[in-house]
């Protein structure tokens, strides 16, 4: 069966970074932030992806099959939570960028069905980001 990773950028305090501010510039456009990512990935989900057809194509895909779903903005967070609701999710990779916000869009607060996750791999970069990458535990 096919996996699912997340990809989404933090600021230190849990929520999503302004759109044009230099780390999210970084994340979007550097080799080892969200471009990595979709290099290795079969396919993207965008929001408003039907979660009951992603349910019966994962089924039928191969095991190196590899969705991705980027959460930057409110639309891609409700597209998490469904991922959530039902438990699909099989890799979370969170880029902790060195900044504090001080509000806004959290979109790992209050997600449905709270579950264990294993870290899988870390890394630091020169400009203080850094990246996460969590396994989802067996359950």
């Amino acid at each position: 069966m096919a996996k699912i990773q997340v990809i989404t950028a933090l600021t230190l305090d849990g929520y999503l970074p302004p759109a044009g501010g230099q780390w999210m510039e970084w994340f979007r456009h550097d080799r080892e932030g969200l471009p990595l990512w979709l290099s290795r990935c079969t396919f993207t989900l965008p929001p408003g992806y039907p979660l009951i057809d992603l349910m019966c194509e994962l089924k039928s895909m191969s095991e190196g099959c590899t969705y991705v779903a980027e959460v930057t903005d409110a639309g891609q967070v409700e597209l998490l939570r469904g991922l959530f609701l039902y438990r699909m999710v099989d890799e979370l990779v969170v880029y902790l960028l060195p900044q504090l916000s001080g509000g806004g869009l959290s979109p790992l607060a209050d997600l449905p069905h709270a579950s264990a996750w294993t870290l899988r791999q870390s890394r630091s970069f020169g400009n203080g980001i850094c990246r996460l990458v969590y396994r989802k535990k067996a359950e």
